[in-house]
Formats: C-alpha cells, structure tokens, sequence
C-alpha cells in the first residue's frame, strides 16, 4: 500500500511539473522537450498501480508492456532534451536513430513470446530478464549519461556554481541508482522503484528551473535575438560572473561568456567609467572609446528581486560612433555653409557695386560727352560771331542745365543704391510693375534712343519679377553705352500667362566672340535665380541682341557671385 502511494505520489509530481512548463513556461523545444520526459514517466509508473493487485500472467504482461512504453523512450527523450537545452538540436537522422533503437527494443520485448530474448522466463511470480532486456537498459543508461555530460559540460563552460552542478548531478544519478538497486535484488522488493526516482528526479528539476534558473527560457527565446542585434548586450549573475555576452559586445569589449566582472571594470576604469556590479553607475550613460576610435555609449541596468537582493546585472552598449562623427561633419558643414554665405553676400554685393556704379558712372559719362558737346558748339558760335554776347539762359545753357541736373540725379540715385547694397536691403522694386522700372531706366538714357515695347498686361503677377527685369535691363544698357557705340536700343516686354520674355535688341558694332564677364555673368545669374532661362547672341556689324525667358510662379531668389566686368 505504501509503494502505491508513492506512485501516486510519483504521478501527480510529474504530471505538476509538465502542466507548469507547458502552461506557464515559454513555449520552446526545450520545454517540450522536458515535458515529453515527465509524461514518460507517469506512462511509466500508472502499470505499477496494478502490479500489487492480484492479476494473471496476460494482464502482468499487458501491464508491462504499457509501462515499457515509457521506459524505452525515456533515455533518448531525456537525450534531446539535454542537447536542446544546450543549444544543440539534433538533426531528423539522429533522433530517427535514437527512437528507431528503442522501438526495436520495444518490438522484441511485445514478441518475447515468440523467441524470449527479452525475458528468459516470465510468470506472474517470477520474471527472468534475457540479454535483450539488459542491452536496452545499457542504451537508456547510456543516453541519461551522455545528456547528463552535455548539460554538466554547457555548466562547466560558464561557470556555474557548483549548487547547480549538483542538482543536475542528482536528477539524472538518482534513477540510475535506483534502478540498478531494483535489478539487483538489493532492495529487496518487487516493485520497480526507477519511476519513483524519477519523480524525485522531476522534482529537482523542478526545484532548478523555479529556484536556480536552470531552464531560462526567455534567454533560449531571446538568444538568438540578442546575438543578432547590433547593439552589445552582457548579462552577468550576482557572483559577478557573464552569463550572456552576444557577439556586438564580446568584440568591443574583448570578454566572452563565463568571464569576471573584474575585467569590464578594469577596462572601464582605463576611461575614468567607474562601475560596481551591484550598484548602476553614477554617470548617466557614459561613452567608452575603442581603440579603433568607435565610441560605445553604455547603460546599465540592475535586477533585484522583491526582499531588494541583487539578481543580476545587464549592460546595453550602443555604438554611438557614427553619431559623432556625423555631428562633427553637420559642425563642419555649418561652418562651411557660414563661410559660404559669408562669400555669396560678398559676391552679392561686389556685383550691386559693380553694376550700380557701372551703370551711374556710365550714364553720368553719357550725360557729360553730352555737355561737352554743348559746350564745343557754344564756343564755335563765339568764335564765328565774336561780337555777339551770349545771353545767359539761352538754348544752350537751358540744355547744359538739364544736363547736369540729371547727372546730379543719376549721382544721387547711385549713392542711394550703393547704400542699399552694403546694408543688404533691396531697393524695393519687386513691390512695383515691371514695366515702372524698364520706363524709369529708358528715360534715364540721353546718349542713344530706348525703345520699350509692351505686349501683353503688366501686373502684381509679374512684380517678383521686376527687380531681375530692371537689374538685367540696366546692365544691358551699361554695357551698349560702355562698348557698342550704339543709337538705338529696342526693349520688348512680352507678358504670357506662365511667363515673362524680355528681348533686348541694339543696332552697335556687336562682336564675333562672346566673353562672359562680369556683367554678362551678373545677367545669367539674375535669371537663374528666378528659374529662367537667357541666351546672347552677336556678331559683328550685327549688334547685340539678348533674349530672357522668366516663369511667372515666384521662386526664392538666391544671389550668386560674379567676376570681372565685361
């Protein structure tokens, strides 16, 4: 009665600890693996409920042949498992092989009637075990002790504490032990105690994966994760041991599994990064440099359990390299994006200058040939007529007056413009029409005659446009002044719905070649800077002639430098 409540005992222990891992453990080949191990063996020990009853020599058979069931899968259950949990899973071939064994050993046992190599002899009072029987439990022996050296060999490696070694020991010892003192006649009963030691088993193994860790599924689960990620991961355990190291921080920090604490603290207190494994660091993530050069930003995190005793201790390392070194570029392009615009508002204004000046001293040059001519022709009329007295206030002097009222004016208008430019301010036409500085600059010229022609309506449509329009206007001028000796210049404005062409046409000397200096380069960029298009074209004998395309929708202006004067 009392060996039957110990295999009841037995039963409801391994039917406990397979509901547990299969209800609240992570899913995983290794739980399944255990949890096939513990439904072997109540497979093993429910025959054994019977075996006290009174029975014949079929049901002691039939009994037995259920239990064996169990016993001849047990040892490469238990193999698997133990390769699983080591992270080696073997292959289809191999577990073929290893259940293909026992099955065969199953076979024999179910035809013994036919040949009794598995038992010699077997009544209900007696069983003599044949050579086969023995064979089968020399294979299960074998595949409980090699499992057992693979789990003490993966603990041996990172190791782990002798209390763990010892659970593990004792898990697969004690039903070794047992069994060999039933098939020995040593313990001096019938009943087959083996199931019974391996609830004992079931429970350390129980006690290892509640209490010791032994089954860390999540670290299983996430293993692979972590070995994958490119940020570094340590995991070490309170007797300052690395438990996990992936393959990012085992190369920066050069330690691998099983390693001491000791080591990363030396290597961190090389930095001034001072660490406990205990206590998170008083600096909030510092960064660890390589000696590469890389930067390792680094935190860390400490596990305790409810009554505040430290568990264990993780460090997240994060390659923070490629951030400074992109900050450090975004610091030098910002210096060269000031240098830049430093440059471009100089170009800017070195172009205002120019064409400002250019333009005022030319027209005031004009104004004075003009004068000059006045004046040349009032002295021949005194040389051919000495006797007259020129009046004052004749035609003469009236036309060299206005002259010179103009070339005030045009001094003035240019002072004003220089001042403009060197404050950054804009003269204020791009609030105007085009057409109002085209008229204004037109007048402006005394030395030849400026046509404008307008086609098309002029309006607020078009008056982002009126500062390029006059820029590149007043640069054409200056230019037909300075260098084609022309007397007469035809300016057509041609508005269209989506655009604004500009046709400047002078009847000068033109020329064969085309240099683009700085006024012809002050022109291109004008347009450019309002997404337009222009194209000059001469030749000698020809004048000039320069055609500009501008869109109506506004665009942001950008000023690009200029050379030397054309």
């Amino acid at each position: 009665m009392l060996l039957m409540i110990l295999y009841l005992f037995t039963i409801g222990l391994s039917a406990s600890s397979c509901g547990w891992l299969l209800l609240k453990a992570e899913r995983s080949r290794v739980t399944v693996a255990l949890s096939a191990c513990q439904l072997l063996v109540i497979i093993w020990c429910v025959p054994q409920l019977f075996l006290g009853f009174p029975m014949t020599k079929e049901t002691k058979y039939l009994a037995y042949g259920i239990s064996y069931l169990g016993i001849s899968l047990i040892g490469p259950a238990w193999l698997i498992f133990s390769f699983s949990y080591c992270g080696r899973e073997p292959g289809r071939k191999l577990k073929a092989l290893l259940f293909g064994i026992s099955i065969c050993n199953y076979l024999i046992f179910l035809t013994n009637e036919w040949h009794h190599q598995f038992y010699r002899y077997f009544q209900v009072d007696r069983v003599v075990y044949g050579w086969v029987f023995f064979v089968h439990m020399a294979y299960t022996y074998f595949c409980v002790l090699l499992g057992m050296g693979a789990v003490l060999g993966e603990f041996w490696k990172k190791r782990v504490a002798a209390l763990h070694l010892g659970v593990i020991l004792l898990s697969a010892a004690v039903p070794l032990g047992f069994n060999l003192l039933y098939l020995s006649g040593w313990a001096g009963t019938s009943f087959d105690l083996t199931p019974l030691a391996f609830a004992l088993s079931s429970f350390l193994m129980l006690l290892a994966v509640l209490r010791y860790d032994f089954l860390d599924v999540n670290s299983l689960a996430f293993g692979q994760i972590f070995s994958s990620i490119a940020e570094g991961v340590v995991i070490y355990n309170k007797r300052g041991t690395v438990a996990y190291c992936n393959a990012s921080a085992g190369e920066w920090l050069g330690i691998r599994e099983g390693d001491s604490f000791d080591i990363i603290r030396e290597r961190m207190s090389g930095q001034g990064i001072e660490m406990e494994p205990e206590r998170e660091m008083s600096a909030r993530e510092p960064v660890f440099t390589l000696e590469n050069g890389g930067k390792i930003r680094i935190r860390q995190y400490i596990k305790r359990q409810k009554d505040k005793q430290f568990t264990a201790g993780i460090f997240l390392l994060t390659d923070v390299g490629e951030y400074y070194e992109r900050l450090r570029q975004s610091r030098e392009l910002a210096v060269s994006a000031r240098r830049l615009a430093i440059e471009k508002e100089r170009n800017r204004i070195a172009q205002e200058v120019h064409d400002t000046t250019g333009h005022t001293l030319t027209m005031i040059q004009s104004l004075l040939r003009l004068i000059r001519v006045e004046w040349e022709q009032a002295q021949t009329r005194r040389e051919r007529d000495p006797g007259k007295v020129l009046r004052p206030g004749g035609e003469a002097d009236s036309q060299v007056t206005e002259y010179l009222t103009q070339a005030q004016e045009l001094a003035a208008d240019g002072l004003r413009e220089l001042r403009v430019s060197i404050n950054q301010l804009r003269r204020g036409t791009d609030g105007r029409l085009v057409t109002e500085g085209v008229y204004q600059l037109a007048k402006q010229v005394k030395e030849m005659e400026v046509e404008v022609s307008v086609q098309g309506e002029d309006g607020p449509g078009y008056s982002h446009l009126s500062m390029a329009v006059y820029e590149c206007l007043r640069e054409a001028i200056t230019n037909c002044l300075k260098y084609a000796r022309a007397t007469h210049m035809d300016v057509i404005l041609k508005f269209e719905p989506d655009r604004l062409l500009l046709y400047i046409f002078d009847n000068g000397q033109g020329c064969e070649t085309i240099v683009e200096s700085n006024g012809i380069k002050g022109i291109r960029n004008r347009v450019k800077e309002v997404g337009g298009q222009v194209r000059f074209l001469s030749s000698a004998g020809e004048g000039f002639q320069i055609y500009i395309c501008l869109p109506a929708e506004r665009m942001e202006r950008m000023y690009d430098s200029g050379s030397d004067s054309r």
